[in-house]
């Protein structure tokens, strides 16, 4: 008969088809009597078969019958048994059971069945039917519940233990070897659940953590092999005490990566969160070797830093971004001069309370910075305390161990020079109007005496009094404008207090309206550096790439008849090719951040059109 085997491990062995239309051939017996001649009557009957030859083969024709070579069950060393049987007519299903000690691949090759003393053995069974035989490893994997973890906040993750072949008995553990900056937070209601691997589950208990130094063991419930053994821990990884960042708000050093998943959105691209790689090692009961498992925790903050002035006053400003996707509320910020040498206490402007701060959403801090103004440079650490607001990110601490901190430095922020500018309306005209020329008057003055800061090539003294060089530039970039005239030049300003020097100009407003004032730029101007020989068209070039600027405009108010010429404005003669000479190259260096202050960045003024004559016809019907 046919065989078929099931993705179950069952063999089926169909009924035979009776007649001869089954595709096999069937065995076709005939009865035969043998009568006597003489009075009809009965002297033998018999069976005989009329398809014999259909049905035997020359090898089991032969004459002598010879038992198969097939070995018998006995000489198996490994088989399946089922024993006990009682086979009902029709079809039946059997179960055959057998314990494997190795892992493999097996195949049955025979079929024996035995009733009393008469045994039926199927040399061969076909189609090949085959079962595998595998032993799964106990396996620890742990994972966050969230799409990210979050520094500073308690954050859940979950340990699930595949048993494989090893049966967890009482008294095994995990022995957890973290950081200090990685604590568990031990919760009273934490338990353990025991499960099939098909996710039913079996039991339940409590779960024991006991901590000891940096070593954290965590006892497992007994559970047998190939099951699943879960559990949720909740852990805290602390902010590192500084971000490194250098001055002027630079971004953080650190490697960066992004941490928001899912589909984009249609808002304002955020910078990436800073992140923080946690390894822990685990020591299983089931194996000799340590299990390593890395877990990144993405700081949720973002901050910079906005020097205000306002004449000689400083005021400082921090921004705190929320990067991540749970909302936080913050509390106790505060601005510590960590200099070292005669810090100050900077005067708080912000209101009492706590600041809620949305995903993707700025909260601002504002310090006044005391006066008198150090002439040194500054290093303050911003600290603002945080906790989430109620969601599933919070845990059974939500308060952080650490505040969130950001280093700031400023190198010179003490204002040294004060801008000013008025426009002025033609003599006879009460109003600017648009087309005439208007006399604009520039005041810089010096607001500070002498400082560290003013030490360098553009100061010079003579007879007790110390004098730097300026340059004044007037420049319209919103094109309102027309500077009439000589826009910039160079002045000598006395190195003290109160020290005032005038510019006048004359400019034509371009349009009618009320127009924000032209810009106003001043630069420390150095003395010229000659170039040596040979190397002037790549001292020329550094020079261009690095923005200090060669000045090729006549600038009739410098002191002492120095004078700018424009580059490669001589020739040498004989060879017939251009060679520039040592060029003396005028430079340019800016004030830092604060060190001007332009009180009139914001001004503007009113313009009047000018008075038009024609006549505009309108027809009404």
């Amino acid at each position: 008969a046919g065989r078929a085997g099931t993705a179950t491990g069952t063999v089926v062995f169909p009924g035979a088809s009776s007649g001869r239309g089954g595709g096999q051939t069937g065995v076709e017996l005939y009865e035969l009597h043998d009568r006597s001649p003489s009075d009809n009557s009965l002297t033998s009957s018999s069976i005989v078969c009329k398809n014999m030859h259909l049905l035997l083969r020359r090898q089991e024709s032969c004459s002598s019958i010879e038992r198969s070579a097939a070995p018998l069950p006995e000489d198996s060393a490994r088989s399946l048994h089922v024993a006990a049987l009682v086979l009902q007519p029709g079809d039946n299903n059997v179960t055959f059971t057998a314990q494997a000690k190795e892992a493999g691949t097996y195949t049955l090759r025979q079929l024996c069945a035995t009733v009393g003393r008469i045994h039926f053995t199927l040399p061969h069974i076909y189609p090949i039917v085959q079962y595998d035989v595998y032993s799964q490893e106990p396996q620890l994997k742990v994972e966050p519940l969230t799409e990210s973890l979050l520094a500073g906040i308690s954050q859940r993750v979950r340990f699930t233990v595949h048993t494989g072949h090893y049966t967890v008995k009482s008294g095994d553990a995990l022995q957890l070897s973290i950081t200090d900056t990685l604590p568990i937070l031990h919760a009273a209601s934490s338990t353990a659940t025991v499960a099939t691997n098909s996710g039913d589950r079996v039991s339940e208990s409590p779960l024991s953590i006991q901590s000891s130094g940096k070593v954290t063991s965590i006892s497992l419930p007994a559970a047998p092999d190939y099951h699943v053994i879960e559990f949720d821990l909740h852990v805290i990884c602390h902010l590192p005490s500084t971000l490194p960042t250098a001055p002027d708000s630079d971004r953080p050093s650190a490697e960066v990566k992004p941490a928001r998943k899912g589909p984009e959105k249609a808002r304002p691209e955020l910078p990436c969160m800073t992140s923080i790689d946690q390894k822990i090692s685990i020591d299983c009961p089931w194996s000799i070797y340590s299990t390593l498992i890395s877990l990144t925790f993405n700081i949720p903050f973002s901050a910079s830093h906005t020097l205000l002035s306002t004449g000689t006053r400083k005021y400082l400003q921090v921004c705190v971004q929320n990067l991540s996707e749970v909302g936080f509320q913050l509390f106790d910020a505060a601005l510590v001069d960590i200099t070292g040498t005669s810090p100050l206490s900077f005067v708080s402007l912000n209101p009492p309370g706590q600041q809620r701060v949305q995903s993707c959403q700025l909260s601002f801090f504002v310090w006044e910075l005391p006066g008198p103004l150090p002439g040194r440079g500054l290093l303050a650490e911003f600290r603002v305390s945080f906790s989430p607001l109620t969601g599933p990110s919070s845990g059974p601490d939500q308060r952080p161990t650490r505040p969130f901190t950001y280093q700031l430095g400023l190198d010179t922020f003490c204002t040294l020079y004060g801008v000013k500018a008025d426009i002025s309306p033609p003599l006879g005209m009460g109003m600017c109007k648009m087309g005439t020329l208007c006399s604009l008057e520039v005041s810089i003055v010096r607001l500070s005496d002498l400082t560290d800061t003013d030490q360098d090539e553009a100061l010079s003294q003579s007879d007790g009094l110390c004098t730097t060089r300026l340059m004044y530039e007037v420049v319209d970039n919103s094109s309102n404008w027309a500077v009439c005239g000589k826009s910039s030049g160079v002045i000598s300003m006395p190195v003290c207090a109160s020290a005032t020097h005038k510019v006048h100009m004359e400019v034509m407003p371009l349009f009618a309206g009320f127009l924000p004032f032209p810009d106003i730029t001043l630069h420390k101007y150095l003395p010229f550096q000659a170039c040596p020989p040979g190397q002037t068209e790549a001292a020329a070039d550094s020079w261009l790439e690095n923005d200090v600027l060669a000045l090729d405009r006549g600038l009739e108010e410098q002191q002492e008849g120095g004078s700018v010429r424009s580059r490669g404005s001589n020739q040498s003669g004989g060879s017939g090719e251009h060679k520039p000479p040592s060029l003396p190259l005028p430079r340019l260096l800016p004030f830092g951040n604060g060190q001007v202050y332009n009180g009139s960045a914001r001004r503007q003024v009113l313009v009047l059109p000018t008075q038009d004559d024609h006549v505009l016809e309108v027809s009404v019907t």
